[in-house]
């Protein structure tokens, strides 16, 4: 059964698009050789390029033009071998330049996919329809001072890839699919970590409704920054929730940008959602257009490692893994990896269900990663 939630006039089903932030991993910031390593003491890894010093230009990060190319490749999508920068403008504390240098013309990547499993357990292909790369902005902390905000602009510059799909999703649960395969393909790509918790990758959900049956698409509200693949879930029901409530009541729902808090389980209004042509984009005077070769896209491929979905099907059809089991095998690198060798020589189903069993309930308990495991694939 489709994914529906009923209201007092009918049912209503979800349209959902997902923009995904994540930040590469590179030991330099994109434009500036400042370092990104994660908890620094505020302001410790800041150029003059990062706070915006007159005169000071950027000189391309090529580590982050290779990360964006490898996710690309895992995204099943095209590289493009022309794409641009742009400045978008906008004024904000955390962003020293007032602008942000990205990609919304000419982006590096565009037209991908990702297939997870629709809630009747049968294939799905959300479309990707572009990633770009840009930067990140500084930090604002807001809980230091009752009156005051502490900027922290370690993070300014670090390099983003934000990942665009199309509105294909139509539940909660399609869309947490989505994000932890998302999440595996990075990191068996080793192009960003995925960490959540740290802000490493951050979710916009793009959320509105419409009534089963219904063509087209209505006003959509976009749930900014969230954290984790759970709240990313709970905002999308209790945004829909919200809406269909203002549907049924007579109302309209804005276009614009809302924040999610999870301890008091509702979203709230943080700004209108602006259009493109409020930041005034143009393409950045300081960096010449991006031109990738064949061989530089081909040499890159050719070094590609196995992703979660090859292995998937490598385990399903070679070691008689169960489908299921296999998709929690390959959902991080780490606990594949640990398989892989735990494996050689030895009863693969035995081990996947001792690992999954036994092993994932041991280090639960001790709140310890797979990476850290006490127990050695060897010594199993």
């Amino acid at each position: 059964m489709t994914y529906t939630i009923k209201g007092k006039t009918g049912e209503w089903e979800l349209v959902i698009g997902l923009e995904v932030h994540c930040q590469m991993i590179s030991n330099a910031k994109l434009f500036s050789q400042s370092s990104t390593q994660f908890g620094s003491e505020p302001n410790n890894n800041v150029s003059f390029f990062d706070a915006a010093f007159p005169g000071i230009l950027p000189v391309m990060n090529e580590k982050c033009v290779e990360q964006a190319v490898k996710t690309g490749f895992g995204l099943n999508a095209t590289i493009n071998k022309f794409s641009q920068f742009d400045r978008k403008n906008y004024f904000y504390a955390d962003l020293p330049s007032g602008y942000q240098i990205t990609q919304l013309y000419h982006p590096i990547v565009t037209d991908g996919f990702i297939d997870i499993t629709d809630d009747q357990g049968e294939p799905k292909r959300v479309r990707v329809n572009r990633l770009h790369i840009e930067q990140d902005a500084g930090k604002s902390i807001h809980d230091r001072h009752p009156h005051k905000t502490y900027i922290d602009l370690n993070r300014a510059g670090v390099g983003l890839m934000e990942i665009v799909s199309e509105p294909d999703i139509r539940s909660p649960e399609e869309a947490g699919q989505y994000l932890r395969k998302l999440r595996a393909i990075v990191r068996f790509l080793e192009t960003c970590d995925g960490n959540m918790d740290e802000g490493s990758m951050r979710c916009d959900a793009n959320v509105s409704v419409r009534k089963v049956g219904e063509e087209g698409y209505r006003t959509r509200a976009e749930v900014k920054n969230v954290n984790s693949v759970r709240f990313v879930m709970q905002a999308i029901e209790i945004e829909a929730n919200r809406q269909i409530e203002i549907y049924e009541n007579g109302g309209t729902v804005k276009q614009e940008t809302r924040l999610f808090d999870a301890d008091l389980g509702e979203t709230r209004s943080m700004r209108s959602k602006e259009f493109a042509h409020d930041y005034r984009y143009y393409p950045d005077p300081d960096l010449p257009p991006l031109v990738l070769t064949d061989e530089y896209i081909e040499k890159l491929r050719a070094n590609l490692p196995e992703l979660p979905d090859i292995k998937k099907k490598k385990y399903v059809e070679e070691l008689n893994i169960p489908e299921y089991d296999a998709s929690i095998l390959v959902a991080e690198k780490e606990t594949s990896k640990y398989f892989d060798e735990a494996a050689k020589g030895r009863d693969a189903k035995k081990v996947s269900n001792w690992i999954i069993g036994d092993l994932f309930a041991l280090l639960k308990e001790e709140g310890v990663h797979i990476s850290k495991s006490p127990i050695t694939p060897e010594n199993l």
